[in-house]
């Protein structure tokens, strides 16, 4: 016996065709945009994988200058807090030697202040910092000078190149001086195993500048400024 295929067709509305016909058309539509649109990567962040230390210098028993009330302390902790929320959001992973008011010893007496840089140091080599940023306020007897200003280890011409991209970028977001870099020799820049740079961040001897460095807004725009050397820095490696 030959098997019957029995095709039953259903007619549908004119309406309802001309639906189906919208439906295909607009799908087509939408395909053929999603394939002509180039697929673009996400930009990496410019510190993405970096490992950057902070060093906001002195702490707990040790104020640094003091101007009035105003103590280096709280203000090098300040910007190396507004700092590490800069390089953080540039995709490095930060590490900070203090992220409170506090020191690594009990007591001031003449070679525990090395022992309290030896543990700072310490900090930053177990945790495998590639880029170390010590910051400190100056001071002078006269209180004519003023000027962020940016120090390196003599002899390391990365540390130069560094503090030079720093320098440029204190000028020119601060505009307010015309400081240039200087080499010296400093326990944290020559014992460390990565490159760096220490930051003096202006003159708490100067009323003016003191004044400033007090207050959050300036202390945001330093460590704006720090941050952009940084990246200018790497970017030209």
């Amino acid at each position: 016996m030959i098997p019957v295929i029995v095709i039953s067709t259903v007619k549908l509305p004119a309406k309802h065709i001309c639906i189906i016909l919208l439906l295909l058309i607009f799908c087509l539509f939408c395909r053929s945009c999603f394939l002509s649109r180039p697929l673009t990567a996400q930009a990496p962040l410019p510190l993405s994988g970096m490992v950057i230390g902070v060093d906001p210098g002195h702490g707990g028993y040790d104020p640094g200058v003091i101007k009035g009330d105003i103590k280096e302390k709280d203000i090098v902790l300040a910007i190396g807090l507004f700092l590490r929320n800069y390089l953080q959001q540039g995709g490095a992973w930060v590490v900070m030697t203090r992220d409170r008011d506090m020191d690594f010893l009990e007591a001031v007496a003449g070679p525990k202040k090395r022992l309290d840089m030896q543990n700072r140091l310490r900090i930053i080599e177990e945790a495998g910092v590639e880029l170390l940023i010590s910051i400190h306020t100056n001071g002078m007897n006269s209180s004519l000078w003023r000027g962020a200003q940016v120090f390196y280890q003599q002899g390391s011409e990365e540390g130069k190149l560094l503090a030079g991209a720093i320098q440029d970028e204190l000028r020119r977001v601060a505009k307010n001086t015309d400081r240039q870099i200087k080499g010296g020799d400093f326990f944290m820049l020559r014992e460390a195993s990565m490159n760096g740079a220490l930051v003096e961040v202006g003159f708490l001897s100067n009323p003016e500048e003191a004044a400033l460095l007090a207050t959050p807004e300036y202390q945001k725009k330093i460590a704006w400024a720090i941050y952009l050397g940084i990246i200018s820095y790497l970017s030209a490696r």
